[in-house]
């Protein structure tokens, strides 16, 4: 398989969609319940067995916690590189 193009702006555009359909969908998790429905929606509909259909899920459950990993990891490392430069100087009780 190709690598895919995921970026905020195709996220963003998706929601759009989903907004423009049915409002709650600003709700991030709204939006991903339509994104996990449509996945099983597509599913559903190949020509393959129940078990393969199955086995698909499973690969793509995968794929999508490989994916919030990376996502997590960019935001911890630019957290603690944000918290790292702004951090200065000794705090002492009574500071204020």
């Amino acid at each position: 398989m190709d690598q895919i193009k995921l970026s905020d702006r195709l996220i963003d555009d998706l929601q759009a969609v989903l907004i423009a359909e049915d409002e709650h969908a600003k709700d991030p998790y709204v939006t991903m319940q339509y994104l996990a429905a449509i996945m099983g929606y597509l599913v559903g509909k190949q020509g393959i067995t129940t078990e393969r259909k199955q086995d698909v899920l499973t690969d793509l459950s995968a794929f999508a916690k490989h994916v919030m990993g990376d996502i997590d990891q960019t935001i911890q490392k630019r957290a603690q590189q944000t918290g790292a430069s702004e951090a200065f100087g000794i705090w002492r009780p009574g500071d204020s």
